[in-house]
């Protein structure tokens, strides 16, 4: 799989709250940074989705950008009652995401 295929593959998982899925294409040591958590590693930030998972969504991307090891995924993450606008950057060795940058306004979340 190439870089946008795993962080395809990261959003339909995350969006269907397969944790499974999101498993298996995350490295033990990931490392998780946003607005309202951090983890320092894949079990961790699992352990969270199972204790709050996310809302069913859909997601429409507006802008990716690649490099080596990188990739940064702008796009509309779409709940039932709201659409909030979304920056993530990923970084990627052999085939697992090691890292995760997530960016959002955390107001629209009120």
């Amino acid at each position: 799989m190439d870089h946008q295929e795993i962080v395809n593959k990261y959003l339909k998982c995350f969006c269907c709250g397969d944790l499974d899925c999101l498993g298996a294409i995350l490295d033990p040591e990931l490392r998780f940074s946003g607005p309202l958590h951090y983890f320092d590693s894949a079990s961790q930030y699992l352990e969270s989705l199972q204790n709050d998972p996310p809302e069913a969504c859909t997601y429409k991307i507006l802008s990716i950008t690649e490099s080596v090891d990188s990739i940064a995924v702008f796009y509309e993450y779409q709940k039932i009652e709201s659409t909030v606008l979304v920056a993530q950057l990923f970084k990627i060795r052999s085939h697992k995401i090691y890292e995760i940058l997530l960016t959002f306004d955390v107001r629209s979340l009120i």
